[in-house]
């Protein structure tokens, strides 16, 4: 891999340790190939470090007790982490993260959808509750495995914070807003493997489940959904305005 000189401010922003550089760092990132294959792989191998771990089954403070309780600074580096994890994925396993996943674990749409539904459900607390996005962008670049795309605020939505979950075998990160009173849901993944997405470039898809919408499309090899109780066409705006 050839070298760029802002190398390691992607390793600052992947171990939290950015700050207010984040924003800028991300622009960089965006623009240059070679930074941007540094944190892809970067993020792939911690998080098939953590998936690993996963079996384990950690008790419920183990991230906040790893990275500490946000949204405060990360102090634990990334270098220190993937060294502790690696121990106890090799004690657990690696095999883990090679299972085949069930045809229907791909299905990206369904699997937000039903996601977002129970969130709203069950009232779940955010990961990170914050509505400036140079806060919540950066704690969430710092826990997967892809670069976010530039635009993550809908036009008209006020942020409440961010969540991480694991959808479609994979890690994920779900922004969440209001448009009005309606919670919305952006969701993002890395697009491998999944289905029920357009190709690259091509309009958004709509679909439904529980009283629930969503327009969903890929991006630069990310897979993104915008979910709520708005109209197909509200919904498809939000994400033609996501995708300028």
């Amino acid at each position: 891999m050839n070298e760029c000189e802002r190398m390691i401010d992607v390793d600052a922003l992947i171990d939290g340790e950015a700050g207010e550089q984040a924003a800028d760092i991300e622009r960089h990132i965006r623009s240059c190939e070679t930074c941007h294959a540094y944190a892809v792989e970067a993020r792939r191998s911690d998080a098939f470090l953590r998936r690993a771990l996963g079996e384990s089954e950690p008790q419920d403070d183990f991230e906040e007790r790893l990275f500490g309780p946000p949204p405060a600074p990360v102090t634990t580096s990334r270098r220190q982490v993937m060294a502790g994890l690696g121990v106890a994925a090799c004690l657990g396993g690696l095999g883990w993260f090679m299972r085949p996943s069930s045809p229907g674990d791909a299905d990206f749409r369904q699997a937000v959808l039903g996601d977002f539904a129970t969130y709203i459900a069950a009232d779940k607390p955010l990961d990170i509750a914050a509505s400036d996005v140079a806060r919540v962008v950066p704690w969430i670049s710092a826990r997967v495995p892809f670069v976010l795309p530039e635009h993550v605020s809908p036009d008209g939505a006020r942020l409440l914070g961010g969540r991480l979950c694991w959808l479609v075998g994979r890690r994920l990160a779900a922004l969440n807003f209001e448009v009005g009173d309606t919670p919305v849901g952006l969701y993002i993944a890395g697009a491998r493997g999944l289905e029920g997405l357009p190709e690259e470039g091509a309009r958004t898809v709509g679909d439904g489940r529980d009283g629930l919408r969503g327009s969903f499309w890929r991006d630069r090899g990310l897979a993104l959904g915008v979910v709520g109780a708005l109209s197909a066409s509200r919904l498809a705006d939000i994400a033609d305005g996501l995708q300028g």
